[in-house]
């Protein structure tokens, strides 16, 4: 998972355009969870996938640099940062994706978008934060969520909901990371670093693990899916040059719907019951979580809604 803090560009003040692209962006990823998981049933190994998905976006970043800042963008004096936060980034999606190919989708986008509890947690010990009663309540109340979708039974957790809870505790790290980022660092900055490191790791892993050349129509499919990578950075970038984090936020709890359509249109998955409740529940501490947050932060200081990259 990441953040947005701040656009790519001059923010305008469009609030419908701005949450109907922050909408798009969402159905897009809904799309690109079935494009996952469809590229693996047809045994493509997981590195390619995610090779094609940060080349994609490389090229979309590395568009965005050169007609803005130019190679000047490049410099920056946190190499170490970047570094923890791009590898965090790339852990994060890795996990999403391997869990989108092993549970169902809907659990797999509710399970991740636990985020925001990880990074309450974790603030305690990386930002020195002081955590109040009513968040530590939200905390819990999450996590009773991710309970009730995952439904542990005597076997223990199932690895697919094991990746996914990975998946929100690492995307926790870059949201951490991006604020520490954010104070000096342009976004265009911080989206080039993690695309170009997320392309040389998936390289060195696909090296590893093999390469199966795409064939006939797959070729296709992994084009259309590297587009959509790059069609959801640019809704996402449109969104928040639009509309403020704090309107967009109540907003991407909506990617779990989508999720759900996507896996029933596509393989006629079914949330159960306990999915809802427990997506209701995190979706609900979430919010909590973020109005609390915005609240005790200074009115110029930015808040950022967790998105899944």
């Amino acid at each position: 998972m990441v953040a947005s803090s701040s656009s790519l560009s001059k923010p305008q003040d469009h609030p419908a355009l701005g949450i109907a692209t922050f909408i798009g962006n969402m159905m897009v990823m809904a799309l690109l969870s079935a494009g996952v998981r469809e590229l693996v049933n047809r045994d493509y190994p997981l590195s390619e996938v995610l090779l094609f998905r940060y080349l994609f976006a490389s090229v979309f970043f590395w568009v965005i640099l050169l007609s803005t800042a130019g190679l000047a963008g490049l410099a920056t004096r946190r190499p170490i940062d970047h570094t923890v936060r791009s590898i965090s980034g790339i852990v994060s999606l890795a996990l999403l994706y391997f869990a989108l190919t092993r549970i169902p989708i809907a659990d797999a986008i509710a399970i991740s978008y636990t985020a925001p509890i990880f990074i309450t947690v974790l603030s305690i010990f990386l930002l020195g934060e002081v955590i109040g009663l009513r968040r530590w309540i939200a905390v819990f109340a999450g996590f009773i969520g991710v309970l009730l979708i995952a439904q542990p039974g005597a076997s223990g957790w199932d690895i697919g909901v094991v990746a996914a809870a990975g998946s929100a505790f690492t995307g926790a790290l870059v949201v951490i990371w991006l604020r520490k980022l954010s104070s000096s660092e342009k976004s265009v900055t911080i989206g080039i670093f993690y695309n170009n490191l997320g392309s040389l790791v998936c390289l060195l892993w696909v090296l590893l693990s093999g390469w199966l050349t795409p064939r006939g129509d797959d070729l296709m499919l992994f084009i259309v899916f590297g587009l959509g990578c790059g069609i959801q950075q640019w809704l996402l970038t449109v969104s928040f040059r639009y509309a403020e984090a704090s309107l967009l936020a109540p907003f991407e709890y909506l990617a779990m719907v989508f999720a759900a359509i996507v896996g029933f249109v596509f393989w006629g998955e079914i949330p159960v019951l306990t999915t809802w409740i427990g997506a209701a529940i995190i979706a609900m501490s979430g919010l909590f979580i973020f109005v609390r947050r915005k609240k005790r932060m200074p009115a110029a200081s930015p808040v950022e809604p967790v998105t899944i990259d």
